[in-house]
Protein backbone atom coordinates (compact mmCIF):
# COMPACT_ATOMS: atom_id res chain seq x y z
CA UNK A 1 0.00 0.00 0.00
CA UNK A 2 1.50 3.39 -1.00
CA UNK A 3 2.34 5.84 1.77
CA UNK A 4 -0.42 8.30 2.59
CA UNK A 5 0.28 11.97 1.82
CA UNK A 6 -1.56 14.80 3.57
CA UNK A 7 -4.35 15.94 1.22
CA UNK A 8 -4.50 19.41 2.72
CA UNK A 9 -1.02 20.57 3.82
CA UNK A 10 -2.11 24.22 3.51
CA UNK A 11 -4.20 23.66 6.63
CA UNK A 12 -1.06 24.14 8.73
CA UNK A 13 -0.11 27.48 7.16
CA UNK A 14 -2.91 29.51 8.67
CA UNK A 15 -5.25 29.57 11.65
CA UNK A 16 -8.77 30.96 11.28
CA UNK A 17 -11.68 31.55 13.65
CA UNK A 18 -13.33 28.22 12.86
CA UNK A 19 -10.19 26.36 13.88
CA UNK A 20 -9.98 28.47 17.02
CA UNK A 21 -13.56 27.65 18.03
CA UNK A 22 -13.10 23.94 17.36
CA UNK A 23 -10.05 23.86 19.59
CA UNK A 24 -11.65 26.05 22.26
CA UNK A 25 -14.60 23.65 22.47
CA UNK A 26 -12.15 20.78 22.84
CA UNK A 27 -10.21 22.60 25.56
CA UNK A 28 -13.29 23.60 27.53
CA UNK A 29 -14.89 20.16 27.32
CA UNK A 30 -11.77 18.23 28.30
CA UNK A 31 -11.23 20.68 31.13
CA UNK A 32 -14.43 19.40 32.67
CA UNK A 33 -14.22 15.82 31.39
CA UNK A 34 -10.85 14.91 32.91
CA UNK A 35 -11.77 15.70 36.54
CA UNK A 36 -15.20 14.06 36.28
CA UNK A 37 -13.76 10.79 35.03
CA UNK A 38 -10.70 11.06 37.24
CA UNK A 39 -12.95 10.99 40.29
CA UNK A 40 -14.12 7.44 39.61
CA UNK A 41 -12.38 5.79 36.64
CA UNK A 42 -8.94 4.24 36.97
CA UNK A 43 -8.23 4.69 33.25
CA UNK A 44 -9.07 7.53 30.86
CA UNK A 45 -8.47 7.40 27.10
CA UNK A 46 -8.17 10.24 24.58
CA UNK A 47 -7.89 9.26 20.89
CA UNK A 48 -7.15 11.74 18.12
CA UNK A 49 -7.85 10.10 14.75
CA UNK A 50 -6.29 12.83 12.58
CA UNK A 51 -3.63 14.16 14.90
CA UNK A 52 -1.65 16.11 12.31
CA UNK A 53 1.47 18.03 13.31
CA UNK A 54 0.36 19.36 16.67
CA UNK A 55 1.13 22.97 15.84
CA UNK A 56 0.38 25.44 13.02
CA UNK A 57 2.96 27.65 11.32
CA UNK A 58 1.33 30.55 13.17
CA UNK A 59 2.32 28.94 16.48
CA UNK A 60 -1.23 28.00 17.40
CA UNK A 61 -1.60 24.54 18.91
CA UNK A 62 -3.47 21.72 17.22
CA UNK A 63 -5.72 19.24 19.01
CA UNK A 64 -2.97 16.87 20.35
CA UNK A 65 -1.11 19.60 22.21
CA UNK A 66 -4.35 21.20 23.38
CA UNK A 67 -5.59 17.90 24.82
CA UNK A 68 -2.27 17.14 26.50
CA UNK A 69 -1.82 20.62 27.94
CA UNK A 70 -5.41 20.68 29.20
CA UNK A 71 -4.49 17.76 31.45
CA UNK A 72 -0.93 18.75 32.36
CA UNK A 73 -1.91 22.34 33.23
CA UNK A 74 -5.20 21.45 34.88
CA UNK A 75 -5.64 23.04 38.33
CA UNK A 76 -6.88 19.64 39.61
CA UNK A 77 -4.21 17.58 37.88
CA UNK A 78 -2.96 16.01 41.11
CA UNK A 79 -6.45 14.86 42.08
CA UNK A 80 -7.12 13.49 38.57
CA UNK A 81 -3.89 11.52 38.41
CA UNK A 82 -4.13 10.31 42.00
CA UNK A 83 -6.83 7.83 40.99
CA UNK A 84 -6.43 7.49 37.22
CA UNK A 85 -3.92 6.89 34.47
CA UNK A 86 -4.50 8.81 31.26
CA UNK A 87 -3.65 7.43 27.83
CA UNK A 88 -3.29 9.65 24.76
CA UNK A 89 -3.37 7.87 21.39
CA UNK A 90 -2.49 10.07 18.41
CA UNK A 91 -3.13 8.56 14.98
CA UNK A 92 -1.68 10.29 11.90
CA UNK A 93 -1.48 8.72 8.44
CA UNK A 94 1.10 11.12 6.98
CA UNK A 95 4.66 10.13 7.93
CA UNK A 96 6.02 13.69 7.83
CA UNK A 97 3.17 15.01 9.99
CA UNK A 98 3.81 12.19 12.47
CA UNK A 99 7.48 13.12 12.70
CA UNK A 100 6.69 16.77 13.40
CA UNK A 101 4.08 15.77 15.97
CA UNK A 102 6.54 13.54 17.80
CA UNK A 103 9.04 16.39 17.92
CA UNK A 104 6.40 18.68 19.43
CA UNK A 105 5.32 16.08 21.98
CA UNK A 106 8.91 15.32 23.02
CA UNK A 107 9.17 18.77 24.62
CA UNK A 108 6.74 17.83 27.39
CA UNK A 109 7.63 16.33 30.75
CA UNK A 110 4.79 14.22 32.04
CA UNK A 111 3.97 12.13 35.13
CA UNK A 112 4.55 8.39 35.00
CA UNK A 113 0.82 7.63 34.70
CA UNK A 114 0.30 9.83 31.63
CA UNK A 115 1.02 7.78 28.50
CA UNK A 116 1.55 8.95 24.91
CA UNK A 117 1.47 6.82 21.78
CA UNK A 118 1.75 8.05 18.18
CA UNK A 119 0.97 5.69 15.32
CA UNK A 120 1.35 6.30 11.58
CA UNK A 121 -1.59 4.43 10.11
CA UNK A 122 -5.10 4.78 8.73
CA UNK A 123 -7.27 5.53 11.77
CA UNK A 124 -9.99 3.17 10.53
CA UNK A 125 -7.61 0.23 10.64
CA UNK A 126 -6.31 1.14 14.10
CA UNK A 127 -9.76 1.58 15.62
CA UNK A 128 -11.18 -1.54 13.99
CA UNK A 129 -8.28 -3.60 15.35
CA UNK A 130 -8.90 -2.12 18.79
CA UNK A 131 -12.62 -2.94 18.64
CA UNK A 132 -11.96 -6.49 17.42
CA UNK A 133 -9.41 -7.02 20.21
CA UNK A 134 -11.84 -5.81 22.88
CA UNK A 135 -14.57 -8.07 21.54
CA UNK A 136 -12.20 -11.06 21.42
CA UNK A 137 -11.24 -10.41 25.05
CA UNK A 138 -14.90 -9.78 25.96
CA UNK A 139 -13.77 -6.51 27.44
CA UNK A 140 -15.37 -3.09 27.54
CA UNK A 141 -13.67 0.13 26.50
CA UNK A 142 -12.41 2.43 29.22
CA UNK A 143 -14.04 5.88 29.26
CA UNK A 144 -12.87 7.37 25.97
CA UNK A 145 -13.11 10.64 24.09
CA UNK A 146 -12.49 10.06 20.38
CA UNK A 147 -11.91 13.04 18.09
CA UNK A 148 -12.71 12.23 14.45
CA UNK A 149 -11.66 15.19 12.29
CA UNK A 150 -11.37 14.05 8.66
CA UNK A 151 -10.79 16.14 5.56
CA UNK A 152 -13.60 15.73 3.03
CA UNK A 153 -16.37 13.19 3.56
CA UNK A 154 -14.39 10.08 4.54
CA UNK A 155 -16.39 9.47 7.71
CA UNK A 156 -16.93 5.72 8.27
CA UNK A 157 -20.23 5.61 10.13
CA UNK A 158 -20.21 1.84 10.56
CA UNK A 159 -17.04 2.28 12.60
CA UNK A 160 -18.63 5.08 14.61
CA UNK A 161 -21.59 2.82 15.34
CA UNK A 162 -19.26 0.15 16.71
CA UNK A 163 -17.44 2.70 18.87
CA UNK A 164 -20.62 4.23 20.23
CA UNK A 165 -21.81 0.76 21.22
CA UNK A 166 -19.30 1.04 24.07
CA UNK A 167 -21.32 2.79 26.76
CA UNK A 168 -18.52 5.06 28.01
CA UNK A 169 -17.28 6.16 24.58
CA UNK A 170 -17.87 9.74 23.41
CA UNK A 171 -17.32 11.04 19.89
CA UNK A 172 -16.35 14.52 18.71
CA UNK A 173 -16.95 14.55 14.95
CA UNK A 174 -16.22 17.02 12.18
CA UNK A 175 -19.09 16.58 9.72
CA UNK A 176 -17.80 18.16 6.50
CA UNK A 177 -21.15 19.33 5.21
CA UNK A 178 -19.92 21.47 2.30
CA UNK A 179 -18.27 18.47 0.63
CA UNK A 180 -21.01 16.06 1.67
CA UNK A 181 -23.73 18.29 0.25
CA UNK A 182 -22.00 18.37 -3.14
CA UNK A 183 -21.38 14.62 -3.05
CA UNK A 184 -25.08 13.87 -2.45
CA UNK A 185 -25.85 14.90 -6.02
CA UNK A 186 -22.92 13.07 -7.63
CA UNK A 187 -23.82 9.49 -8.70
CA UNK A 188 -20.13 8.58 -8.84
CA UNK A 189 -19.91 9.14 -5.06
CA UNK A 190 -22.94 7.08 -4.09
CA UNK A 191 -20.77 4.36 -2.56
CA UNK A 192 -19.03 6.93 -0.37
CA UNK A 193 -22.40 8.24 0.78
CA UNK A 194 -23.50 4.69 1.60
CA UNK A 195 -20.43 4.36 3.80
CA UNK A 196 -21.09 7.72 5.45
CA UNK A 197 -24.79 7.30 6.24
CA UNK A 198 -24.97 3.47 6.40
CA UNK A 199 -28.63 3.63 5.32
CA UNK A 200 -29.81 4.22 1.71
CA UNK A 201 -32.21 6.86 3.05
CA UNK A 202 -29.58 9.51 2.34
CA UNK A 203 -30.87 9.43 -1.25
CA UNK A 204 -33.87 11.47 -0.09
CA UNK A 205 -31.70 14.35 1.09
CA UNK A 206 -31.23 16.06 -2.32
CA UNK A 207 -35.03 16.42 -2.51
CA UNK A 208 -34.92 18.87 0.39
CA UNK A 209 -34.45 22.23 -1.30
CA UNK A 210 -33.72 24.44 1.71
CA UNK A 211 -29.98 24.15 2.47
CA UNK A 212 -30.33 24.46 6.26
CA UNK A 213 -33.15 21.94 6.41
CA UNK A 214 -31.14 19.55 4.25
CA UNK A 215 -28.18 19.83 6.61
CA UNK A 216 -30.39 19.24 9.67
CA UNK A 217 -31.95 16.19 8.01
CA UNK A 218 -28.48 14.80 7.27
CA UNK A 219 -27.43 15.28 10.91
CA UNK A 220 -30.58 13.53 12.13
CA UNK A 221 -29.90 10.66 9.75
CA UNK A 222 -26.34 10.30 11.04
CA UNK A 223 -27.59 10.44 14.65
CA UNK A 224 -30.06 7.63 13.98
CA UNK A 225 -27.30 5.40 12.65
CA UNK A 226 -24.68 6.19 15.29
CA UNK A 227 -27.21 5.61 18.05
CA UNK A 228 -26.05 8.26 20.53
CA UNK A 229 -28.71 9.67 22.82
CA UNK A 230 -27.39 13.22 22.55
CA UNK A 231 -26.01 15.01 19.49
CA UNK A 232 -24.84 18.53 20.34
CA UNK A 233 -23.74 20.44 17.25
CA UNK A 234 -22.25 23.76 16.20
CA UNK A 235 -22.48 24.95 12.61
CA UNK A 236 -19.30 26.51 11.25
CA UNK A 237 -20.04 29.14 8.59
CA UNK A 238 -17.95 30.43 5.71
CA UNK A 239 -17.48 33.95 4.35
CA UNK A 240 -20.99 34.05 2.86
CA UNK A 241 -22.68 32.41 5.87
CA UNK A 242 -22.79 29.07 4.11
CA UNK A 243 -22.31 25.98 6.28
CA UNK A 244 -18.78 24.68 5.79
CA UNK A 245 -18.89 21.95 8.40
CA UNK A 246 -20.65 20.95 11.60
CA UNK A 247 -18.98 19.96 14.87
CA UNK A 248 -20.92 17.15 16.53
CA UNK A 249 -20.52 15.79 20.05
CA UNK A 250 -22.14 12.38 20.55
CA UNK A 251 -22.71 10.97 24.02
CA UNK A 252 -25.18 8.83 25.92
CA UNK A 253 -24.75 10.66 29.21
CA UNK A 254 -26.74 13.75 30.27
CA UNK A 255 -23.71 15.06 32.18
CA UNK A 256 -21.64 14.91 28.98
CA UNK A 257 -24.31 16.75 27.06
CA UNK A 258 -24.61 19.39 29.78
CA UNK A 259 -20.83 19.86 29.80
CA UNK A 260 -20.69 20.35 26.03
CA UNK A 261 -23.72 22.65 26.02
CA UNK A 262 -22.03 24.79 28.67
CA UNK A 263 -18.88 25.00 26.52
CA UNK A 264 -20.89 25.95 23.43
CA UNK A 265 -22.87 28.66 25.25
CA UNK A 266 -19.63 30.22 26.47
CA UNK A 267 -18.45 30.48 22.86
CA UNK A 268 -21.87 31.39 21.39
CA UNK A 269 -23.32 33.50 24.24
CA UNK A 270 -26.37 34.70 22.32
CA UNK A 271 -27.39 31.20 21.21
CA UNK A 272 -27.88 30.00 17.65
CA UNK A 273 -24.92 27.63 17.87
CA UNK A 274 -23.33 29.10 14.75
CA UNK A 275 -19.81 30.44 14.28
CA UNK A 276 -18.58 32.51 11.34
CA UNK A 277 -15.11 32.36 9.86
CA UNK A 278 -14.88 36.16 9.87
CA UNK A 279 -15.86 36.60 13.52
CA UNK A 280 -13.23 38.45 15.51
CA UNK A 281 -12.23 36.33 18.52
CA UNK A 282 -10.71 39.41 20.20
CA UNK A 283 -13.84 41.55 19.90
CA UNK A 284 -14.71 43.38 23.10
CA UNK A 285 -18.32 44.23 23.94
CA UNK A 286 -19.52 47.41 25.65
CA UNK A 287 -22.53 45.36 26.75
CA UNK A 288 -22.05 41.66 27.45
CA UNK A 289 -24.15 39.58 24.98
CA UNK A 290 -27.13 37.91 26.63
CA UNK A 291 -28.75 34.66 25.51
CA UNK A 292 -32.04 34.89 23.65
CA UNK A 293 -34.40 33.04 25.98
CA UNK A 294 -37.61 33.89 24.15
CA UNK A 295 -37.71 30.52 22.29
CA UNK A 296 -37.39 28.74 25.63
CA UNK A 297 -40.26 30.77 27.12
CA UNK A 298 -42.43 30.00 24.10
CA UNK A 299 -41.59 26.30 24.25
CA UNK A 300 -42.46 26.10 27.95
CA UNK A 301 -45.75 27.92 27.53
CA UNK A 302 -46.86 25.95 24.48
CA UNK A 303 -45.92 22.61 26.06
CA UNK A 304 -47.17 23.11 29.63
CA UNK A 305 -49.88 25.75 29.58
CA UNK A 306 -52.76 24.84 31.90
CA UNK A 307 -50.84 21.84 33.27
CA UNK A 308 -48.97 21.01 36.44
CA UNK A 309 -45.54 19.44 36.08
CA UNK A 310 -42.56 18.46 38.23
CA UNK A 311 -39.24 20.15 37.61
CA UNK A 312 -37.58 16.79 36.98
CA UNK A 313 -40.01 16.21 34.11
CA UNK A 314 -39.14 19.59 32.58
CA UNK A 315 -35.45 18.70 32.83
CA UNK A 316 -36.12 15.39 31.07
CA UNK A 317 -38.05 17.12 28.28
CA UNK A 318 -35.21 19.59 27.79
CA UNK A 319 -32.77 16.68 27.50
CA UNK A 320 -34.89 15.21 24.70
CA UNK A 321 -33.27 16.64 21.58
CA UNK A 322 -36.50 16.22 19.62
CA UNK A 323 -37.68 19.33 21.45
CA UNK A 324 -34.71 21.29 20.11
CA UNK A 325 -34.25 23.42 23.22
CA UNK A 326 -30.43 23.23 23.65
CA UNK A 327 -30.64 25.40 26.74
CA UNK A 328 -28.93 24.97 30.10
CA UNK A 329 -30.69 24.45 33.42
CA UNK A 330 -29.64 27.93 34.54
CA UNK A 331 -31.51 29.34 31.51
CA UNK A 332 -34.61 27.41 32.51
CA UNK A 333 -34.35 28.67 36.09
CA UNK A 334 -34.01 32.26 34.89
CA UNK A 335 -37.09 31.96 32.68
CA UNK A 336 -39.17 30.32 35.42
CA UNK A 337 -38.27 33.05 37.90
CA UNK A 338 -39.38 35.67 35.39
CA UNK A 339 -42.64 33.82 34.69
CA UNK A 340 -43.22 33.42 38.43
CA UNK A 341 -42.71 37.14 38.93
CA UNK A 342 -45.30 37.85 36.23
CA UNK A 343 -47.68 35.35 37.85
CA UNK A 344 -47.69 33.20 34.72
CA UNK A 345 -46.83 30.20 36.88
CA UNK A 346 -47.35 29.14 40.47
CA UNK A 347 -45.11 26.84 42.44
CA UNK A 348 -45.65 24.30 45.19
CA UNK A 349 -42.78 25.83 47.12
CA UNK A 350 -40.20 28.57 46.81
CA UNK A 351 -38.31 28.28 43.55
CA UNK A 352 -35.37 26.31 44.94
CA UNK A 353 -34.82 24.05 41.98
CA UNK A 354 -32.72 21.44 43.72
CA UNK A 355 -35.82 20.53 45.77
CA UNK A 356 -37.81 19.56 42.65
CA UNK A 357 -40.88 21.75 43.13
CA UNK A 358 -44.15 21.24 41.26
CA UNK A 359 -44.85 24.02 38.77
CA UNK A 360 -48.31 25.01 37.56
CA UNK A 361 -48.28 26.74 34.17
CA UNK A 362 -51.38 28.90 34.39
CA UNK A 363 -51.98 32.47 35.52
CA UNK A 364 -53.19 32.78 39.08
CA UNK A 365 -56.98 32.72 39.23
CA UNK A 366 -58.64 35.84 40.55
CA UNK A 367 -60.63 35.35 43.69
CA UNK A 368 -64.34 34.93 43.02
CA UNK A 369 -66.36 38.00 43.72
CA UNK A 370 -68.69 38.09 46.76
CA UNK A 371 -71.14 40.28 44.88
CA UNK A 372 -74.41 38.77 43.75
Amino acid sequence: MPAYIDENPEYWDDYNNLQRVKHELLRRYLGGWFPILGSWSGRIVYIDCHAGRGKHQTGHFGSPLIALETLLNHPHRAAILKKAEVHFFFIEADQNNKKVLEENLAKYKRPSNVFLEVECEDFRKVLQNTIDHLHAQKSSMAPAFIFVDPYGFTLPSRLLVQLKAFEKCELFITFMWRWIDMALKNPALAESMDSLFVTPNWRNLPNIHDADERCEAAIRLLKEQVGAKYFTRVKMLGEHSEIKYVLIHATNHPKGRELMLDAVWKICPTGGFKVRINDNPHQEYLIKPEPNLEPLKQWLWERYRDTTVKMEDIYAAMDDEKNGTFYLKKHLHEVLREMHGKEQITCSEKLVFSHNPVVCFAPKQTKPSNKR
